[in-house]
Parts: structure tokens; C-alpha cells; sequence
């Protein structure tokens, strides 16, 4: 079942399960035409192909809690300048993975406010997440809960709530994770009680950072300089500016011209077909001998052989590049998880190609075909090219730069894309892509760049080619690389995917029940009160012993030393007296 099918089932049976609903007028009709209009709107509301008829019903929740609050008719005059001001909520910077980062200043927000105040803050959270939802519906977001200063009058476990079943039932697809900065040790009875809401599967996208691991998903150029980073940007209200976008690069990018990725050259020029004519292709992995004098290295699969049996057919050693990165080098996409996330850095040896490797881990229960287009075809050997990496596992992509192409690479670009391939016939994968329509691709694009390394590991390789011919034959495969190697080489960082923990989830009791879950936060609240009492008996012990020592030093100053000391010593005197009386 494809893209479409799936969307089409969402229509048809939200029409007829929900019909009286919308008879009755319960939903926004703006919200009725997208679901019957835009197909990447009702794809939000898709968890997975086993999980339609949750779709569906999160459909009804969503357009229910939309109507309510009237999220369509919110604009920046609902809300006071006093609130705008503040900067408690607000949009700015990216992850890793190029992700948008909500900030919420926990700080700023006091669950003893008025009832008016929490819902203008209640809804000035939707309505940021409602303006990033129309920017890029598919684009999902960071949500940072900044807890930096904040006291027992900040927690808030209803405004918390609020925010889970936000992600939960209104944008169910759009939260990619949500990181907790600096969480006092105080707050972690009131973890407990939100981890028994959330599944498995959600419990995974929430990660708890301090300054010494925030860098870890979010790079220091993005980080504001209270958390270790180097950005130095604040939060500025100025009139009119619910009216520009979020990202104004993500608005440029949509008006730039697309780039063209066109089909690889084969060793002849006029050895071409009626299918290469079209504007995008795979690269081609048949191109034969003579259009591979660069060399290409043969990679053996059995324990990291190198065949060194033809002397005739030694080659100048090649480097493999050992991976220097820390940081989050990861895309999670919708079917694979790609690494690198932006960028292949083809690092020149002395002799030799220069090569990288891409790397696709596949999550799902169920195989993904890919295949790897280029701009510049004729500058790069790709080995595969296409092909199928099989649940819960991961394929290596090597890529070539060929020796006399070296010029102008930061300008060429590698695009990755992906599509279910269940139900289908996995013998041809070239003909698999030909009946796959365009809503049913995942895309990822990546950037080349160069670098010259001197730190490398050199291993002495052949090539192999049949007959044992030095110089023609079959084209040679990748280069031998050491399994410790391969695996630091591209070792996935950042957040796990949200298919990763689509196992985990089965396992996992149902949620509890609404009445349960007031229930903890009453017990929670009060723990709250007594722990509250605890610490103001401390204040008032701490005062005490402040004026006593303060009342000391003064009756030492207005007194003298003589009196001073005769008060001290009362104590002593009454129990050693005259009559003999002892303590």
C-alpha cells in the first residue's frame, strides 16, 4: 500500500466514521477541505502502515482540540505585549540533524498565575507549534525545556501534561525529541510521574542534558552562551513579526532553483538509452574498465582479506580515513537513518582515490529499497548504487572520487532516496522504482567537500580482476577496510529514530488511565506542599540561628567584654552554686 492508498484510506473512513461530527459543524471547515485537499496534511496524522485506524481517530482529536481553541483564527493581537516580551516561547537556531528548536524558559512560567495567564501561555505554545506545522509540515521539531533557575513555584505537572498530549494526539508525527537542560535533583519524583504517561516509544525521545553533554545534539554555533555555546542571539519582541516566517532560509531555499541530478556516463558516450534521457537517474554501476583508470580497490567480504596472490596487479597503497567526529553526524529519516547527516569529506591521499562512505541503518520491520543519484556523475563511482538494506540492518555505501576530478567538489551534491519496499517484487529493484510514485520517496541530500589528512592508516591493496589480467576485465569493487574501522567510520550519533523503538513500544503497558493520572499528580502536589514546609522550617531554623549569633555580637559591642562574659558564664554558675546543687 502505498503513499496515496494510505492517505486515502485516513479520507474516506474519517468521512464515514466521523460523519455526524461534521454534519453537526464540530470541526473547522478550514481543516475539513485541507484533509480532503493537501495529502501531506493527513500524512502527519500516520503513525505507520499497521496503525490507520489511529489515524484516524487522532484526526477527530486533532480537528476537536483545533475547533475548541481556535487555533486558525490566533494571530500576534490575541496575545498581551507583556507576554510577547517575555520570550518564554519562541523559535530560533537548529540541532544537529538540522532540526527547528522550540525554547521554552521554564523559569519565566509560575503554575500560581492566574487562570487566564496559564491559558494564554497554554496557547501561545500551540500557536508557535501551529506556525512551524504550516511552514513545513514534515519538517519535525526539538522542543529544549530549559529548567536553568527554576524552583518548586515553576513545575507545573498540568502545563506538562498539556505539552505531552499536544505531541500525543494533536501533532502526533512532528516531535523528533525533547531535551530537559539542567533539571534540578528535586525535580526527579515529578520525572516518575510523567514517565508513567508516555510509552516506551515516547519515553525514548526525551533526553535529559547538562552543559557538559548538550553538545551532543545541538552543535555549540547554535547553543546560547548560558548553556557552553557561542550564539550569542536574545529574544527581542518587535511588533509584526508573528508575520515572518520562522526561518527565513527555509522560505529562500523553497524559491531556489532545483538542483539537477542527471545520469553517470558509461565508458561511451553514445552508450546511452532512451531512459537516460530523463533529468535525474541512479548512478551508473556498469561503467566498464577503461572508465575506471583511477583504480578502484577491491573490498573482500570474508574477514577483511586482502588478495595479494598477482603481483601484476599491485596498486599504490590506499588510505582509509578514521572518522574524527564527536558530535551528532546523523539524519533521521522517515524510512532510514542516513549518516553523515550534510556532508561526504573525500580526504586526498598521496596515491589513489579518494573515498567516503554513507552509511544506511534500517529501523523498520520491513526492507527499504534506496537508491544514490549525483550532479556530477561522471566525477564519482558509487558501489551500490541501488539496492535493499533489510530490517534492523544496515548498508555501506562507498563513493569514489576519481583522480583527474578533484576541482570545484564542493559544489556537487549526492541525493539519497528511500521507499518501502514490502509487497513487492525485490527481484528487479530497478523496476521497483519505476511504479513508485513521488509521495511515496524519501529524499536526502548531501553536500561534498575535500580535505587533506594526514593522520590515516595506510593499507597496501590489489586489485583482482577475472582471468587475472592486470589491466582489464570487470570493473573493481571497494576498498578493504577493518571492521574497526567501518565501524568508527560512520557510528550513528543523536537521537535514535522513532521507528527504533516501535518494538519496545508492544511491550509496553496501555497508558493510565485519566483518573489515574490526576490521581499522581495529587500525591505529587503534596509531596510537593510537604517538602515545600520542609524547606520554610529550614528558612526559619537558618534565620534563628542568624539573630542569635547577630544579638551575641551586639550585646559584646553596646555591653563590653566584663558583662558580655558574666552572661555567658550564668550557666556555669547556676550549676556549681553555693548550695551545692550539681547538673
Amino acid at each position: 500500500m502505498g503513499v496515496q492508498e494510505l492517505v486515502q484510506y485516513i479520507r474516506e473512513n474519517f468521512e464515514k466514521k466521523y460523519a455526524e461530527n461534521i454534519a453537526n459543524g464540530l470541526y473547522d471547515e478550514r481543516d475539513i477541505s485541507k484533509l480532503r485537499e493537501d495529502s501531506t496534511f493527513v500524512r502527519t496524522y500516520i503513525r505507520g502502515k499497521d496503525r490507520l485506524d489511529e489515524g484516524v481517530d487522532l484526526v477527530h482529536s486533532s480537528f476537536k482540540f483545533r475547533k475548541e481553541i481556535k487555533i486558525g483564527d490566533v494571530t500576534e493581537a490575541t496575545f498581551d505585549r507583556e507576554l510577547l516580551e517575555l520570550g518564554g516561547i519562541y523559535f530560533h537556531a537548529r540541532d544537529g540533524n538540522g532540526h527547528r528548536i522550540l525554547w521554552l524558559r521554564v523559569k519565566m512560567h509560575r503554575k500560581d498565575a492566574s487562570p487566564d495567564r496559564l491559558a494564554m501561555e497554554k496557547l501561545g505554545f500551540v500557536s508557535a507549534l501551529e506556525k512551524a506545522f504550516l511552514e513545513s509540515p514534515l519538517q519535525q521539531v526539538v522542543v529544549c525545556l530549559d529548567m536553568t533557575s527554576c524552583g518548586i513555584a515553576n513545575l507545573d505537572m498540568d502545563f506538562v501534561k498539556y505539552i505531552i498530549t499536544c505531541f500525543k494526539f494533536y501533532y502526533p508525527t512532528f516531535l523528533a525529541y525533547m531535551l530537559i537542560y539542567d533539571m534540578p535533583w528535586i525535580f526527579n519524583a515529578a520525572w516518575k510521574v510523567i514517565k508513567a504517561w508516555l510509552s516506551a516509544e515516547a519515553a525514548a525521545k526525551i533526553k535529559f542534558v547538562t552543559k557538559a553533554d548538550v553538545q551532543t545534539y545541538i552543535p555549540a554555533d547554535q547553543l546560547p552562551e548560558r548553556m557552553g555555546g557561542t550564539d550569542t542571539f536574545v529574544y527581542e519582541y518587535t511588533p509584526g513579526m508573528g508575520d515572518d516566517p520562522l526561518y527565513p532560509e527555509d522560505e529562500e531555499k523553497k524559491t531556489q532553483k532545483k538542483v539537477t541530478f542527471q545520469d553517470a556516463h558509461s565508458s561511451s558516450p553514445t552508450n546511452t538509452s532512451s531512459e537516460d534521457s530523463e533529468t535525474s537517474s541512479e548512478v551508473n554501476l556498469n561503467a566498464q574498465a577503461s572508465s575506471t583508470t583511477s583504480g578502484l580497490r577491491h573490498r573482500h567480504s570474508n574477514h577483511n582479506h586482502v588478495d595479494t596472490n598477482n603481483s601484476a596487479n599491485e596498486r599504490p597503497p590506499v588510505r582509509v580515513r578514521r572518522s574524527s567526529s564527536n558530535g551528532p553526524n546523523t539524519y533521521v529519516g522517515r524510512l532510514l537513518t542516513v549518516s553523515p547527516a550534510d556532508e561526504l569529506t573525500f580526504e586526498i591521499p598521496e596515491t589513489g582515490d579518494a573515498f567516503d562512505v554513507i552509511t544506511l541503518a534500517n529501523t523498520l520491520p520491513f526492507p527499504v529499497a534506496f537508491k544514490v543519484k549525483t550532479t556530477s556523475p561522471e566525477k564519482y563511482r558509487v558501489r551500490p548504487s541501488s539496492g535493499l538494506v533489510k530490517p534492523k540492518k544496515s548498508e555501506e555505501i562507498f563513493v569514489y572520487l576519481v583522480n583527474d576530478s578533484k576541482e570545484n567538489v564542493s559544489k556537487d551534491k549526492f541525493l539519497i532516496m528511500a521507499t518501502e519496499a514490502t509487497g513487492k517484487d525485490l527481484s528487479d529493484v530497478t523496476k521497483l522504482w519505476k511504479d513508485v510514485g513521488k509521495d511515496a520517496i524519501m529524499e536526502h541530500k548531501l553536500k561534498c567537500s575535500t580535505s587533506k589528512k594526514e593522520a590515516m592508516t595506510r593499507l597496501p591493496v590489489r586489485d583482482t580482476a577475472a582471468g587475472g589480467g592486470g589491466g582489464g576485465g570487470n570493473v573493481a569493487q571497494s576498498p578493504p577496510v577493518p571492521e574497526s574501522v567501518e565501524e568508527k567510520n560512520r557510528k550513528p550519533h543523536g537521537p535514535a529514530p522513532y521507528a527504533a523503538t516501535a518494538g519496545a513500544a508492544a511491550s509496553k503497558p496501555p497508558f493510565p488511565t485519566d483518573e489515574e493520572m490526576d490521581a499522581q499528580v495529587d500525591r505529587l502536589e503534596r509531596q510537593n506542599q510537604h517538602m515545600q514546609r520542609q524547606l520554610n522550617l529550614l528558612l526559619v531554623i537558618q534565620i534563628g540561628t542568624a539573630l542569635t549569633f547577630l544579638l551575641m555580637v551586639m550585646s559584646y559591642s553596646c555591653f563590653g567584654e566584663e558583662l558580655f562574659t558574666r552572661f555567658l558564664t550564668l550557666p556555669f554558675d547556676f550549676c556549681g552554686d553555693s548550695f551545692g546543687r550539681k547538673c
